[in-house]
């Protein structure tokens, strides 16, 4: 440095400065740069929060409303079908079938699957196949549009019949297949995942609250109702032709032993209209010991109710539309009731039961054993997936043995059995002839080719027949077995197409 001249070292000097000078200045660019990237992160952070303070200012109105929906979930979810409907919807497709007068060639395999539409829904893919004429496949068509299920219908071929030129053309067979897909909502465990609400009870007491879930309106399924079958025109049949006429005298018995029914379902309803004021009077005075024996007594009443207008449901007990409306309402009435009060199962009890049983024999005492037998049927389909008391089930043996006894009598009632006289030996009974179709038979003596049908014994006034364990009384000159004379089975129901 000593060797340095004055203007070197001045040289220096200046270069020193401007090189620190240099460095402190990039120094503090860098520090701007930053702190600006800093301001700008924390600008970005109080807008998340205000937004956050935002959403959290809405969470409580949320909640209400996540609360609101589960005090209403089951009248919200009625509108769906349910997985016992489609069953029956299954179910009857043979019934459809026959009742059209169609051959099938391949039935559906029911077993539903996860849907893609939505989590908790399960979808069937059916595909039937079968051969009629032309009116019976559209009578089909017209008997699964007009059943209460979700169905749709996602194909539909058919095959023209051979033509036959000596045959007439409504007699023509046709191939035909039609995809069918149904669907119903129940979800697993995965599917439903329910977060917990601080104080949920007490807000649930809340008067608006309360106001909010007693003025909500569920969802309903758009349906429409035909007309009487004695003011609408049958679609298969060529108006030229003379109308035919359902007999006033027939409907009206028939809307009298639906109204039967409806009415009973009604008295049902307003009993249990009025446990429910004495509730309410029990809970203001704090009678807690009454309050918990009325309760159980109004479970077990709404249940009975619940299980009886299911059963009405699965049989079709209730077609003409007048009265149909009048179960909706009740129907409506009962799922607002239920609302406030804890899900339960429908479990069949005795007096369920023995209703059932009460139908059973009148159609029995009736000779009614077509009939008879539909109704057993759909009465198995509606036990499926339910819980039946233990005092119910000695009930359900004597229902299981009266359709058992109506289907051999009913069975029987199809034979033909031609009593043309008898001749009767009182000393030795054994020697007594009966001439049945033609053929002398006596006590023991098969009159059928297959043996199934013997004579048991023989009266002047009758011969007694036993078939499958039955003795059945034939009186001399009767041609037909055990069923009274019927005209097509079923009575017509007003509300639905005549069927010829």
């Amino acid at each position: 440095m000593s060797n340095l001249s004055e203007r070197q070292l001045l040289v220096l000097t200046i270069s020193v400065a401007v090189l620190i000078t240099g460095g402190l200045l990039y120094l503090v660019f860098t520090d701007r740069d930053e702190i600006d990237g800093i301001e700008e992160e924390i600008s970005g952070l109080d807008t998340r929060l205000q937004a956050a303070e935002i959403e959290r200012r809405k969470i409580p109105a949320r909640e209400d409303k996540v609360l609101q929906f589960r005090a209403v979930e089951p009248r919200e979810l009625a509108v769906l079908p349910t997985e016992q409907r489609i069953s029956d919807f299954h179910r009857n497709i043979s019934s459809f079938l026959s009742s059209a007068g169609i051959s099938f060639q391949e039935l559906p395999e029911s077993s539903p699957e996860d849907s893609e539409l939505a989590k908790g829904i399960r979808v069937t893919r059916n595909r039937l196949k079968g051969r009629g004429v032309a009116s019976s496949i559209l009578k089909f068509v017209n008997m699964i549009e007009n059943d209460p299920r979700l169905v749709a219908v996602k194909g539909f071929k058919i095959q023209a019949g051979d033509t036959d030129r000596d045959a007439p053309e409504a007699d023509i067979e046709h191939e035909f297949e039609l995809e069918l897909e149904t669907y119903f909502y129940r979800p697993s465990k995965g599917d439903i995942r329910r977060e917990h609400i601080p104080g949920a009870e007490e807000r649930l007491q809340d008067p608006t609250m309360r106001a909010a879930i007693a003025a909500f309106q569920p969802e309903r399924p758009d349906t429409y109702v035909l007309r009487p079958a004695v003011g609408r025109r049958d679609p298969l049949v060529d108006p030229r032709r003379k109308a035919e006429t359902v007999d006033p005298a027939e409907l009206e018995e028939q809307f009298q032993r639906e109204e039967e029914i409806v009415v009973e379902l009604e008295n049902r309803y307003r009993e249990i209209a009025e446990y429910l004021e004495k509730e309410k009077a029990l809970e203001s005075v704090g009678d807690l010991f009454r309050l918990d024996r009325i309760r159980r007594e109004i479970d077990a009443k709404i249940n009975d109710l619940r299980a009886r207008m299911e059963h009405v449901s699965v049989t079709k007990a209730v077609q003409i539309a007048e009265l149909a409306a009048r179960i909706d309402i009740i129907q409506e009435n009962l799922n607002r009731m239920r609302s406030g009060r804890a899900p339960q199962e429908v479990i069949v009890t005795r007096p369920v039961a023995e209703k059932v049983l009460e139908e059973l024999t009148e159609l029995f005492a009736a000779g009614k054993f077509l009939e008879l037998d539909e109704l057993g049927r759909n009465w198995v389909g509606f036990l499926r997936s339910k819980t039946v008391m233990e005092e119910a089930k000695a009930v359900l043996e004597q229902i299981k043995t009266l359709r058992e006894k109506g289907k051999v009598l009913g069975e029987f009632g199809t034979m033909h059995f031609e009593i043309s006289g008898v001749i009767v030996d009182h000393e030795n009974p054994a020697r007594s002839l009966g001439n049945v179709n033609g053929k002398s038979v006596r006590a023991g003596e098969p009159v059928d080719g297959k043996g199934l049908v013997t004579v048991e014994r023989i009266t002047r006034a009758a011969v007694f027949f036993r078939y499958k364990g039955e003795v059945i009384q034939r009186a001399v000159g009767r041609v037909k077995g055990s069923a009274k004379p019927r005209k097509g089975g079923r009575k017509k129901a007003a509300g639905r197409p005549a069927r010829r």
